[in-house]
């Protein structure tokens, strides 16, 4: 079942101004802004984290305000940007802790994916930031991992590929690609306009706590959009299957 997430009226005061969105749809919406454009904020609030000054959000139909955070929580899976763990624990102990009660073990697709095989029995704080960024990224996932499993789920994810090189960075986003054809919503915020071009199936560009443009990532995604997301100048490479852009300038 596809769910529909619906911003109305939208503000924050300080961070963002008014705005609505409807998504609808499932697949990866990619949240695309320089620094401080407000894209956290806005992810926290359709995370139903931070309220919002004006305005509502809806999931499902249902605003998130009137759902607790454990309700949430069963469907909806948040990654904040710079989470962190204080405690010895080895990459295992940090996932059961999120494992459903009922599952006993750790999905071998989650590990799978992830790469996680070397991490399970590893200390959590000898782990490279890469390292650490992937079991936050799975005890996000494993956190709703039978909706996930069933299309059901949101995943909201704040800037996911930070500190991934780059085959772990395609790994997921070709794996998130494939959990929004089951029938997900991933909504995520990244730096990489060639990654939102390639995965998304829909853009969000913000600026200065506005947001510019939204909608389908050929539509959205043209030069003139980039240039006042960025201030930065691209060229288009035409390649397959959907070019590449490449900043000339500022």
């Amino acid at each position: 079942m596809t769910r529909e997430l619906r911003a109305e009226h939208i503000c924050l005061t300080n961070r963002f101004k008014r705005l609505s969105i409807v998504h609808a749809s499932s697949g990866i919406v990619c949240l695309l802004g320089a620094n401080g454009a407000g894209k956290s904020s806005l992810l926290e609030v359709l995370a139903g984290l931070t309220p919002a000054t004006e305005g509502e959000v809806l999931w499902g139909g249902q605003p998130t305000a009137q759902r607790s955070l454990a309700e949430l929580a069963v469907e909806r899976g948040y990654l904040a940007q710079k989470p962190s763990i204080q405690f010895e624990l080895t990459g295992r102990d940090c996932l059961q802790f999120f494992n459903d009660h009922t599952q006993q073990q750790i999905p071998d697709m989650l590990i799978e994916k992830l790469g996680l095989t070397t991490l399970l029995d590893k200390v959590y704080t000898h782990m490279s930031g890469g390292e650490q960024q992937r079991i936050f990224i799975a005890r996000t996932l494993l956190q709703v991992w039978q909706p996930l499993m069933d299309g059901d789920a949101l995943l909201i994810l704040d800037e996911p590929l930070q500190s991934l090189d780059i085959r772990h960075q395609h790994a997921l986003m070709c794996w998130l690609a494939d959990l929004g054809i089951r029938g997900n919503q991933i909504v995520m915020s990244c730096h990489d306009v060639n990654i939102a071009n390639t995965f998304a199936d829909t853009v969000w560009l913000a600026r200065s706590g506005e947001l510019l443009a939204s909608g389908p990532v050929e539509e959205v995604m043209t030069l003139d959009n980039l240039w006042r997301t960025f201030d930065c100048h691209f060229d288009f490479l035409e390649r397959e299957p959907r070019g590449v852009f490449v900043p000339v300038s500022v």
